[in-house]
């Protein structure tokens, strides 16, 4: 794999046996500010009497602020989970879900990983940022209990974090559910984020590897759309389902309530992805005009339309506006041909996980 913007992941051997979320800490007076989750001071010289975990790692303090949150699993490693200068946060809560899509970057697991909701809410109080902090799965909101016992956490502690929700929606077709979910989350800033593949059943269906999955999630777009919970849309493009793309945005814009935005997401190579990577993956040159059909309806509809994990020598320049810098630094790189590009500041690059990175055209390289 490349080398990645900002690593997360440290093998410490005296945190070995060590398990779940702990407050990173690099001022010793802060041992005595209260947290709702252990401590973890980093200190070059030794404290003999400190009445908190003290550790010298120089990597993980090159890569971490004062006040970050790592997870721990046992085998003495850490990740950094939530970064004060990363460019993007995200918690897993999950790893179970009711989707195994054809692409998934998170495989799914039948287990019982409750407790990653309790890590959650703890890391975001102990964090308290006003920046948004991610949500994703699995499917956050399969276990609907444990979902809103997490946003009761969050309540009781006052905290109005800003939070992004990643969901295949079919949560919401319970009526019941959207209701209390949306009573439990709006005491904060919240956008759902979920995905739409196809304007058919079939097709959705075979991408999601699910039969009903595309029922469930447009009667779950209509309830929480309804409801006035807001919903950023998105969409992969593939070989089953690219020629559909403006059809896919018109279909969501014209039919569903309170869509904030719009995502056209390149595919990862990773995960299940690996695998399906030849029977899936289609080249964003080879519908370049279905890119730029879709992202005009945005004016049409007044609803922003961008494009993310698309480098730019990938895509035109009248679709340059449009692209964002999408990829989180933890997996985020830029191959070695883009050293001296002229528009690499304006780039977000490659995810560190593609093979055979292709930089188009050689003669933007200087």
């Amino acid at each position: 794999m490349a080398e990645v913007a900002r690593p997360d992941l440290f093998y410490i051997e005296e945190l070995e046996g060590v398990f779940g979320p702990v407050q990173i800490l690099k001022h010793r007076d802060a041992i005595k500010e209260k947290t709702t989750l252990p401590k973890l001071l980093l200190c070059e010289s030794s404290m003999p009497d400190s009445p908190i975990e003290t550790i010298w790692n120089p990597s993980l303090d090159k890569w971490t602020n004062h006040g970050d949150i790592g997870l721990l699993n046992g085998r003495g490693q850490v990740r950094v989970v939530l970064c004060s200068s990363a460019n993007a946060n995200t918690l897993l809560v999950t790893e179970r879900c009711d989707n195994l899509c054809l692409f998934c970057s998170q495989p799914p697991r039948d287990v019982d990983d409750t407790v990653l909701f309790a890590y959650a809410a703890q890391s975001i109080v102990s964090f308290g940022t006003s920046d948004v902090i991610g949500i994703s799965g699995g499917e956050p909101l399969l276990d609907k209990k444990a979902v809103l016992n997490f946003f009761k956490i969050l309540n009781e502690f006052n905290d109005k974090t800003p939070l992004h929700i990643l969901s295949n929606g079919r949560a919401f077709k319970d009526i019941n559910f959207t209701e209390d979910f949306k009573k439990a989350a709006l005491k904060r800033k919240i956008e759902i984020g979920i995905p739409l593949y196809s304007t058919s059943s079939r097709t959705h269906d075979y991408l999601v590897n699910s039969k009903g999955a595309w029922d469930d999630t447009i009667k779950g777009l209509i309830n929480a759309g309804n409801k006035g919970i807001p919903i950023e849309l998105r969409v992969i493009p593939t070989k089953a389902n690219f020629s559909e793309l403006s059809s896919i945005v018109e279909m969501a814009l014209t039919c569903f309530n309170s869509i904030t935005r719009v995502s056209i997401m390149n595919l990862e190579q990773t995960g299940w992805a690996i695998k399906n990577w030849k029977s899936l993956y289609l080249k964003p040159e080879l519908y370049f005009d279905e890119l730029q059909e879709a992202c005009l309806l945005g004016d049409r509809f007044g609803v922003d339309v961008s494009l993310f994990n698309y480098p730019l020598c990938h895509i035109p320049e009248e679709l340059y506006k449009f692209a964002k810098k999408s990829i989180s630094d933890w997996k985020n790189s830029f191959p070695a041909d883009c050293e001296f590009c002229t528009i690499k500041s304006d780039c977000g690059g490659f995810f560190a996980s593609i093979k055979n990175m292709e930089v188009m055209p050689k003669g933007r390289i200087l």
